[in-house]
């Protein structure tokens, strides 16, 4: 999952702390504010999920939704 946060250049740091904190990897910074607005991209890897297994998991388990 990719997102593009572009935020005011005095919250710069603390939005880049805040998506590091929740798992997010920072990328392609632009510190340098332009109409005082300033962006990054933060970047989280979702596990690939097998819906195949998931359904088998749940047979398994007794399961049903």
């Amino acid at each position: 999952m990719r997102i593009c946060v572009t935020t005011k250049a005095d919250l710069f740091e603390l939005r880049k702390r805040q998506h590091t904190e929740r798992g997010f990897r920072i990328e392609d910074e632009r510190p340098k504010p332009v109409n005082d607005l300033c962006s990054f991209v933060a970047v989280r890897e979702m596990p690939i999920q097998d819906p195949i297994a998931e359904l088998v998991g749940q047979a398994l388990n007794g399961k049903r939704e």
